[in-house]
């Protein structure tokens, strides 16, 4: 699926989407091949690799020896490696801090340039893509492979699908779906949405996992494994209550779409506003809403107002997440 052949238009939250074919061209794959590729990777990321799951996907984070991330990543096993994916803007950077030490490894870290990432999402997603393949992931975080295609399925904020596969397959799937299309831009809403933390460039080296709700999120950050980078910092977190921010997602309206890595404003009077938090991701939405996801406090008053920074018109309110804080 070429640029050209997707239209430019403004996403639709995932209750009003019509099935959709998404070309993830602001995303990349990265994969982790070789005999010690999973140990090494054990040592780099918050999850625990040993323990997942042959036949599940999650998301990840991968810090720096502070604790804070140099990106979030959704993982799976492929083949007789692993691979990820992430935002293409920050691939290379946190790439290159993956492979600081890898040279005493038996691991061959790489963007993977051949395959090509597309989303399946809207209504009847499930339906169309069984009449393609024989078996699809339907259970939350499931991965299904069919030769050279790995399927992803993501419960939210809806039921969609995340496919890698080949020019061939996806040159077939645009054709055969009957789906419109859309760019990367539906899919950032979507993930959005579903309270999936995006973090860009502006962002890198900023956050503790904690602080971008990565906890609440099946398997993300074990803190029962062995020692990885930043472990002491993601555990002393959790264990003595140092993390005292959480990850917002804010709705409404603006002229422009608030500044990633900038803040918004917080009302605390009729007239007096102050700067709070820092945006991760917005987008503008097909009602043009705005939809961000927004770092805070974590003792936010969930009926406070906030704002795009210095624009008097917008007002921006807080908007359930899909998923609970509460820690067990």
């Amino acid at each position: 699926m070429t640029q050209n052949s997707t239209q430019a238009k403004r996403p639709h939250a995932a209750i009003n989407l019509p099935l959709t074919l998404v070309s993830l061209d602001e995303w990349s794959l990265i994969t982790a091949t070789g005999a010690d590729s999973e140990k090494y990777l054990q040592g780099q990321l918050t999850t625990d690799i040993a323990a997942l799951p042959t036949t599940t996907h999650t998301l990840s984070a991968h810090c720096e020896a502070k604790g804070k991330m140099w990106s979030t990543l959704r993982l799976f096993h492929q083949q007789d490696g692993f691979a990820y994916i992430l935002r293409k803007n920050v691939a290379q950077k946190q790439l290159a801090e993956l492979k600081k030490y890898a040279v005493f490894s038996k691991v061959t870290l790489a963007e993977n340039t051949d395959s090509v990432l597309l989303g399946l999402a809207g209504q009847g997603a499930a339906l169309a893509l069984a009449d393609y393949f024989p078996n699809i992931p339907r259970k939350a975080n499931e991965v299904v492979n069919h030769d050279n295609t790995y399927i992803l399925q993501l419960p939210l904020p809806t039921e969609r699908f995340l496919i890698v596969t080949d020019e061939e397959t996806a040159k077939n799937l645009a054709t055969t779906l009957k789906a419109e299309t859309s760019d990367s831009e539906q899919w950032l809403a979507l993930d959005i949405e579903a309270g999936y933390p995006v973090i860009d460039t502006p962002n890198i080296e900023q956050f503790l996992p904690q602080a971008t709700n990565l906890q609440a999120l099946p398997l993300s950050i074990c803190f029962k494994k062995g020692c990885y980078t930043g472990q002491e910092m993601v555990s002393r977190a959790k264990f003595r209550g140092a993390n005292k921010r959480a990850m917002y997602l804010l709705s409404g309206g603006g002229t422009e779409l608030p500044e990633i890595g900038g803040s918004v404003e917080w009302q605390l009077g009729e007239d007096k506003w102050r700067k709070t938090g820092t945006v991760l991701s917005a987008v503008r939405m097909a009602d043009n809403t705005i939809l961000a996801e927004v770092v805070m406090n974590n003792d936010m008053e969930l009926d406070s107002v906030f704002r795009v920074q210095d624009d008097n018109i917008s007002r921006l309110s807080i908007k359930p997440l899909p998923y609970s804080l509460e820690e067990e």
